[in-house]
C-alpha cells in the first residue's frame, strides 16, 4: 500500500508574519507545507497609524523596497518589520491568498 505524504497549510490574516514563521519552521522539519493570508490585502503598521496595503502578488522584496522608499526605515527597523520581510524573502517570493489557492491535491 502506498502512502501518501502529508502536506501542511498555515495561515493568519496577510501571510506575513505568523504563518511565515510556522512556514519556516515547518520547512526547516522537511515537512511539505505551503502558507496563506486569508485578509483581502496584505497589511503592515505604518508609523501614523494607517497600515500600508499591498496586493497579495506583491512580492517580499518589492515591500521592503517601498518601505525604503518611504524613508521610514528606522521606525520598521525598530519594529522588527524589515527583519520580517527579510525572513519572508528567505521562504518565498510572495504572499498567498487562501481563497485564491488551486492546488487542493
Amino acid at each position: 500500500e502506498e502512502k501518501e505524504e502529508l502536506k501542511f497549510a498555515v495561515v493568519c490574516s496577510s501571510n506575513m508574519n505568523r504563518s511565515m514563521e510556522a512556514h519556516k519552521q515547518f520547512k526547516e522539519k522537511g515537512l511539505d507545507v505551503t502558507s496563506f493570508g486569508v485578509g483581502n490585502k496584505v497589511r503592515l503598521p505604518g508609523p501614523d497609524g494607517t497600515p500600508l496595503s499591498f496586493e497579495f502578488d506583491t512580492t517580499y522584496a518589492d515591500m521592503k523596497n517601498q518601505i525604503i522608499e518611504r524613508g521610514e526605515i528606522q521606525w520598521y527597523r525598530d519594529r522588527g518589520l524589515l527583519d520580517m520581510l527579510d525572513r519572508n524573502v528567505e521562504i518565498k517570493e510572495h504572499p498567498e491568498r487562501f481563497q485564491d489557492f488551486k492546488d487542493v491535491a
